[in-house]
């Protein structure tokens, strides 16, 4: 069986018309989850690019990795999907973004198509620019992040031109090379095609916002002692992100109608390559034997709780679309609704395809539940972050309808999301969760050392704000 994943990036769960959401259209996507299977409640491991990304190739926690940030590479012996599957006779390929750091720029996959390095918007894989020093205080640290803010905001200069959109086009032109240049006879095939959208900067040509234009939207609002409910990570993530700075422009009707229709309208984009793809594994010959399956890296706020950006731990951070599609699978139309997360799918893949994992990997596989319709076992899951704008590592660890959050050396905070879906409350001293509370305290511990990894995090922003410093680059702090 061929497997095509389709990743995009910065795409909440929440912004899916099967999802719920009937003003953002999917219609690709929506009838690729009434023939496939839909896990309602999937989460990312890290609610960021590099970190994420890692995860789903190894099936790994970036911890375990020793991947933590943006700037964070891992190294060439962990096995990856691909080492998998190419020791069963299958091509392997990633076709657009992976956003891998360093000079393994492959991790065993035999052939990779628009490279994060062929692009010219300053992301160079080979140096540290992004590492982020915890010593220091916002300002201190490396510039060229005070434009994710005024990013989200219209006539902002971040919003009259695309760093992406041109790239996605070429990405989207090698994928369906890569479909029509094959058959039902050609060797099987792992293809991981990633578009950035709807990463912002949020562009799209005009013809695409303007559908949504003229539609009711469900704007977010900021409710009344925002402020007061917010945890030290939040505080952290907000000065990183420049939100204050912005936070009177993001947060009015006529911004927030631009902000939503122009990314509403990067998704329909998005959603009509996720179709052309599908169109050409059946032109192909391919579709009768080839699984489908549709993520995202992380999310975004959006503008939820005046917030922007990922990194954050609320729902429309990491809580991401996961559809999958496997040929005669018996549960179409299927909706889960236990969490799962990234970290299952290396498993699911060997094991739609009778390869060997390793034997090591904290996930399991899903292939069950996509057959079945099934709800898979329910289990505590985590996501962690550790990178640019937090000073400790910070923990998620969730488990039916309730997250619990842990900040190392700082807080701990849990809230149930099915009588609080906006995570207002915190009740973590409340007393009919202190048993949930230390459950969920002895099973991080169990999985995470965070003392040591607040550790190794130092150590390896040290090392690498010294090697770009003394690279002939600028100084990491420097203006």
């Amino acid at each position: 069986m061929n497997i095509l994943l389709v990743m995009c990036d910065s795409l909440p769960a929440q912004f899916c018309g099967h999802h719920g959401d009937s003003a953002c259209a999917t219609p690709h996507l929506d009838a690729l989850a009434e023939r496939g299977v839909t896990f309602e409640r999937a989460y990312c491991n890290s609610p960021l690019c590099t970190p994420s990304r890692a995860s789903v190739l190894t099936g790994q926690y970036a911890s375990t990795l020793g991947c933590l940030d943006n700037a964070g590479s891992f190294s060439s012996e962990w096995p990856t999907v691909a080492h998998c599957l190419s020791a069963a006779g299958y091509d392997t390929t990633i076709i657009g973004k992976m956003h891998l750091v360093g000079h393994d720029q492959w991790h065993g996959f035999d052939e990779r198509v628009c490279l994060d390095t062929d692009y010219t918007t300053g992301y160079d894989v080979f140096n540290y620019r992004l590492a982020y020093d915890w010593e220091q205080p916002v300002a201190g640290n490396p510039v060229g992040h005070n434009w994710m803010g005024p990013s989200y905001v219209k006539d902002s200069a971040w919003d009259d031109f695309s760093l992406h959109y041109d790239r996605d086009v070429r990405i989207h032109e090698a994928a369906l090379k890569f479909l029509n240049d094959r058959g039902p006879e050609s060797k099987p095939f792992f293809a991981c095609v990633s578009y950035h959208a709807p990463h912002n900067p949020f562009w799209i040509p005009e013809e695409f916002r303007r559908r949504f234009s003229e539609i009711e939207l469900d704007l977010p609002a900021l409710p009344e002692g925002i402020d007061t409910c917010q945890s030290v990570m939040d505080q952290w993530l907000d000065a990183f992100h420049y939100r204050d700075e912005i936070r009177d422009r993001l947060m009015t009707e006529e911004n927030l109608r631009w902000l939503y229709e122009t990314c509403y309208g990067m998704v329909y984009d998005l959603d009509q390559r996720l179709g052309a793809l599908i169109e050409a594994l059946e032109v192909n010959g391919l579709a009768d034997n080839t699984a489908v399956i549709f993520i995202s890296d992380h999310g975004d706020m959006m503008a939820q709780r005046g917030m922007i950006q990922k990194r954050y731990f609320y729902e429309h951070s990491v809580r991401v679309p996961l559809v999958a599609y496997v040929p005669d699978g018996g549960a179409a139309g299927s909706r889960l609704t236990t969490p799962v997360s990234l970290v299952d799918l290396l498993p699911t893949f060997t094991d739609l395809t009778g390869t060997n994992a390793p034997s090591d990997l904290p996930g399991m596989s899903l292939r069950p539940a996509i057959e079945s319709g099934i709800e898979p076992e329910a289990r505590t899951l985590f996501c962690e972050y550790h990178g640019e704008g937090v000073h400790a590592p910070c923990f998620l660890a969730i488990r039916d309808n309730l997250r619990y959050f842990y900040i190392h050396g700082h807080e701990e905070r849990l809230y149930d999301i099915d009588s609080d879906p906006m995570q207002y409350h915190d009740l973590s001293e409340d007393a009919r969760y202190v048993d949930r509370v230390r459950a969920f305290r002895q099973e991080l511990s169990a999985r995470f050392d965070p003392e040591r990894i607040a550790q190794d995090a130092l150590q390896s922003q040290r090392n690498r704000i010294f090697i770009y410093s003394n690279s002939g680059h600028e100084q990491a702090g420097s203006s």
